[in-house]
């Protein structure tokens, strides 16, 4: 009878305390009930994919419009878990994100009385930052630490910056621009549409969560970033991301 009663305690204390599939059991004679709460530090490397029509302006002339661009960036901050059941959890995180980009277009050939061709390129290089806030939820896959999930990041603006250049791309032969000290590129004045201080970005994301300690785990993940709305009030710019990243829990 005794041996009945410890092997249904050792069941019980074991279902409790897998809720989120981790053998947190300090002992079987002292079960504990595991964290359904839980928070973190997140961190995730970004790479982004830029596309649009950003039409450049430079004294009331249009220099053409930069249709592709790229950049690496980072997103940085905290997360947190609730678990429903032992399979659902609903996540929520405040992060900082750091969203470089590099555009560049092919100016229109510009020939000379004596026959030559100047040839230069525009190149606009945008520093972005955001402040993140991410609701969602994630699934774990039955008899695995895998899990799949998804969630809504709304994106609002903190700061802003952003480099126009003229280069020659030219015969080497081609003098310089008259600039001091002359040079084969120029900073100009150039401008975009303005961008919206608020987005909005759904991703989508594949884990695995990994035990490290007593109520503690790590997850790292890959997600993208799927764009639905622009970063601009009135031209056309659209951001695929995409992030790899690990997240650090401890359970409340």
């Amino acid at each position: 009878m005794r041996k009945s009663f410890y092997i249904l305690t050792f069941i019980l204390s074991v279902s409790i305390l897998n809720a989120q599939g981790f053998d947190w059991q300090y002992s079987v004679r002292m079960p504990a009930d595991s964290p359904v709460l839980f928070f973190g530090l997140s961190g995730e490397f970004n790479h982004l994919i830029h596309n649009g029509s950003l039409d450049l302006e430079e004294a009331n002339c249009n220099c053409g419009a930069y249709k592709t661009g790229s950049g690496e960036g980072y997103t940085a901050g905290i997360a947190g878990e609730y678990w429903t059941d032992g399979l659902t959890a609903f996540t929520f995180s405040g992060l900082y994100n750091y969203s470089p980009g590099k555009f560049t277009v092919h100016a229109e050939p510009l020939y000379h009385d004596n026959g030559g061709v100047l040839l230069t390129k525009f190149e606009f290089s945008s520093k972005i930052s955001y402040l993140l806030l991410e609701p969602g939820i994630k699934y774990r896959i039955p008899g695995s630490h895998l899990h799949i999930g998804a969630g809504l990041q709304f994106g609002f603006l903190l700061t802003n910056s952003s480099v126009h250049k003229e280069i020659i791309i030219g015969d080497i032969d081609e003098p310089p621009f008259p600039t001091n000290p002359p040079s084969y590129e120029r900073i100009v004045d150039g401008k975009i549409s303005e961008l919206n201080s608020v987005f909005l970005q759904p991703k989508i994301r594949l884990g695995y969560d990994l035990t490290y300690g007593l109520g503690m785990y790590a997850t790292p993940d890959i997600s993208v970033g799927i764009p639905i709305l622009n970063l601009t009030k009135s031209s056309e710019w659209r951001r695929w991301t995409f992030s790899a990243g690990v997240t650090l829990y401890w359970g409340m």
